[in-house]
């Protein structure tokens, strides 16, 4: 069944304005998928439990699986700062952070608290930063301007939601994507820039992604798993290291810079990056984003794809898609990618338009 996608900017007309304060995201959140604003509606979530500056949001479980992601942007967990907002996915909860199905667990956590975090200011105060999120009734992606990287241009980034999945039946395909620490604003942290250093078969067997998981793999068996993710440019090689300076395991990045993008180039990867525009038809080419674990592809993100460009556009241009991407509309979507703290800025095209599949 056909969802209805919203593009949602801190540049609208009655928009939430997000800032280092406690409660900023959730009033972003409360707007965006559950109340609406101004001219726009919400996405069709509901909240299923409601805190002083915590929520429980549900997706819609007649157009998904109906997980729920719990947001703590409260700031009252050990070692926690107003900058920052903890998320856990749940199957099934039973109130503020408590429930079944926890995604991702402690254990697996580098926090040790069972969550991934959204950066949403440098500071604690009341600055307004910009935002912008796209979403339809099954999942959410929220690109924040914190503050902390302006020159370039890299926002960060959350996702939350299900994914297109290979299986027809998968009722445990929900991901969720964020940030492994607190109180940082390191771009190295910054997990969903990242891709992971190996590519092909055993990218997709051996390794998993710092902030990626999953509720539950396709066989319903177990609990939460750790996934990764990538694009078309990492299926033409068949293993082993891209950079031999570069262990197995680390990061490659979405970004136009001398590391690797998500919509920027591949300099270490023997010339599979491709010119923008290609030289045959002028075309500016895309990939899905593909999410793997266990040896196998689960499915794709929905509504995201990764350029196989060098950056090509400028952040939130828009554009149309033809052949097979006939009757799609797109943002080009700046966001954030680095080994350390010069952050380097990448992009993915967000599909703006009630298309997603």
């Amino acid at each position: 069944m056909t969802t209805t996608v919203t593009l949602y900017q801190s540049t609208d007309a009655s928009a939430p304005v997000l800032t280092g304060a406690v409660g900023s995201l959730v009033a972003v959140l409360d707007a965006c998928l559950v109340n609406g604003y101004g001219t726009k509606a919400g996405a069709g979530w509901t909240i299923a439990y409601t805190g002083t500056n915590q929520r429980v949001y549900k997706m819609s479980p007649t157009l998904g699986t109906g997980n729920s992601l719990f947001v703590d942007d409260s700031a009252t967990i050990s070692g926690s700062t107003p900058e920052e907002a903890y998320l856990t996915g749940f199957e099934a909860p039973t109130g503020l952070g408590t429930g079944t199905g926890q995604f991702p667990t402690s254990a697996q956590c580098a926090l040790g608290i069972g969550a991934v975090t959204c950066r949403k200011s440098t500071t604690a105060d009341t600055t307004p930063r910009p935002w912008t999120l796209v979403a339809d009734q099954t999942c959410f992606y929220l690109f924040t301007v914190s503050g902390d990287y302006l020159n370039p241009f890299g926002p960060m980034t959350i996702a939350f939601g299900d994914i297109f999945a290979f299986k027809s039946s998968d009722a445990y395909r929900t991901i969720l994507i964020g940030r492994n620490v607190q109180n940082n604003g390191n771009s190295a942290f910054e997990n969903f820039g990242g891709l992971p250093q190996n590519p092909g078969v055993w990218l997709i067997s051996g390794s998993t992604m710092a902030g990626h998981y999953m509720d539950r793999s396709w066989t319903g068996v177990g609990g939460s798993v750790p996934v990764s993710k990538f694009t078309l440019n990492f299926t033409n090689n068949g293993g082993g290291v891209v950079n031999s300076g570069v262990g197995a395991g680390s990061s490659m990045y979405l970004n136009g810079n001398s590391q690797s993008s998500l919509g920027g180039g591949i300099p270490n990867m023997g010339g599979l990056q491709m010119n923008y525009p290609n030289g045959p038809d002028g075309g500016l080419y895309l990939s899905p984003l593909w999410i793997g674990h266990n040896g196998s592809i689960r499915g794709y993100l929905k509504g995201l794809w990764a350029p196989l460009h060098n950056t090509p556009l400028n952040h939130h241009d828009t554009f149309t898609g033809t052949g097979n991407l006939a009757g799609k509309s797109f943002l080009a979507q700046n966001i954030l990618g680095g080994t350390n703290n010069t952050g380097w800025a990448g992009q993915v095209m967000v599909e703006t338009s009630s298309t997603w599949s």
